[in-house]
């Protein structure tokens, strides 16, 4: 079976566009790892780390520093926080100007291979980049500065 998996402007800034996914018509994957860990929950502090460095990149960029390295040597996939902390949420990114947040969760494993939750989050945002790279290769997609243009929409397998 395939899934209609679309990449979604979720917020502008000057120096950095956000964007998300959305599979289906379900809610976007951001909005659904912050309804995971609504106001008032034991992972506020964390939470307010995530918010914390979404914004530092919303100001300076999407530069390498801001973001741990997770997934493959070969894609854009990273995570934030890049300090402790028990939450994960993961992102592409794309350029200094361009980031597509993903979801994420708790981390209780020394890997994200180890947590079935955090391995679909990562893997999800794996075939987004690798469509996404080989519809810019074949001039499908184009990146303009802070904006993604062209064939937003995927169909991806599921397992």
């Amino acid at each position: 079976m395939n899934s209609k998996v679309k990449i979604e402007l979720f917020e502008e800034h000057d120096k950095v566009n956000f964007y998300t996914i959305r599979v289906q018509n379900e809610e976007t994957e951001i909005d659904k790892f912050f309804e995971c860990f609504p106001e008032g929950c034991e992972h506020d502090e964390d939470i307010n780390i995530i918010i914390k460095w979404i914004d530092e990149i919303a100001e300076r960029g999407a530069l390498e520093r801001y973001l741990r390295p997770e997934g493959k040597l070969n894609d854009n996939v990273w995570a934030i926080p890049i300090e402790t902390a028990s939450l994960r949420l993961y992102v592409l990114r794309i350029t200094d100007e361009i980031i597509i947040l993903g979801n994420g969760g708790i981390k209780k494993t020394e890997t994200y291979n180890e947590d079935e939750h955090l391995r679909e989050c990562v893997e999800l945002l794996q075939k987004i980049d690798g469509y996404l790279r080989s519809r810019v290769r074949d001039g499908k997609v184009t990146i303009y500065r802070k904006q993604l243009f062209g064939s937003l929409t995927f169909h991806i397998k599921e397992n």
